[in-house]
């Protein structure tokens, strides 16, 4: 009987431990996520495509600047719901988001155990100071009702701020192999024009992209970007040039 009684107590202390030990804060989350995209199945792909085309945009803005472009100032409405899908590291940046939330998850949690230990040991002193009193009010709150919120926030700010690291650290990738000379070259014809727009030296421009209503392009021995209303352009024909010596291939930029 003492056996089954020890047993009995050593398996209600596991259990009241385990239900005492800081949960996984992504997991704690997912059913809500999950119950709320059985309700609003387009949801999740209103959201994918909201975070693409933010993506998109600012690339973009992060690209162009480089280049002295005010792109948001001249693009559309369109051009802002299509910029996430004209550029494929939008995609990997959506791919690369949930590793990310997983390892962020699994910090958090170490987090929750280091605040739990914390709130135990000042609430087993006999007296708090008030510098004590506010931290354990603090911890208090961030464990009780502010845990899903301030989870959320955390979430929230590290997935904002890895898209805006990742979307300019490879528009500046892009922007840098442009200037080198890493990209499509083209030959523009205006309206009524017989010969190509003319570059400085040359008859060639560097392609950089296009929204809408305007073609954007780069001189490259000028250091010049020109922005072509696309009314006004007749044609542009791309010009072949030859392999760089590295062998590398550089995609065309959209």
């Amino acid at each position: 009987m003492n056996d089954a009684r020890d047993i009995a107590a050593a398996s209600d202390s596991a259990s009241s431990s385990s239900a005492q030990q800081p949960a996984s804060p992504l997991l704690e989350m997912l059913p809500h996520i999950l119950r709320t995209l059985q309700r609003e199945p387009a949801l999740a792909i209103t959201l994918i495509y909201a975070f693409v085309a933010m993506a998109g945009i600012f690339y973009n803005f992060s690209f162009y600047r480089r280049f002295d472009i005010p792109v948001l100032t001249l693009s559309q409405i369109g051009d802002f719901l299509v910029a996430g899908i004209q550029q494929p590291m939008a995609l990997v940046l959506v791919a690369s988001t949930f590793p990310l939330c997983w390892v962020f998850d699994r910090i958090n949690m170490r987090g929750r155990r280091r605040r739990a230990a914390t709130r135990a040991r000042l609430r087993a002193l006999p007296s708090l100071t008030r510098m004590e009193r506010a931290r354990l009010g603090v911890l208090t709150w961030m464990e009780g009702y502010g845990r899903r919120w301030y989870s959320q926030l955390s979430y929230l700010m590290v997935v904002l701020a890895y898209s805006w690291t990742f979307v300019a650290i490879y528009a500046d990738y892009r922007a840098d192999l442009v200037k080198h000379g890493e990209a499509p070259v083209v030959r523009v014809w205006m309206n009524g024009a017989t010969d190509p727009l003319a570059a400085a030296g040359e008859a060639t421009w560097t392609y950089l992209g296009a929204i809408g209503q305007y073609v954007f392009v780069y001189d490259h021995e000028a250091a010049r970007a020109a922005i072509l209303p696309v009314n006004a352009i007749a044609r542009i024909e791309p010009v072949a040039v030859a392999p760089s010596k590295s062998g590398v291939v550089v995609a065309p930029i959209p």
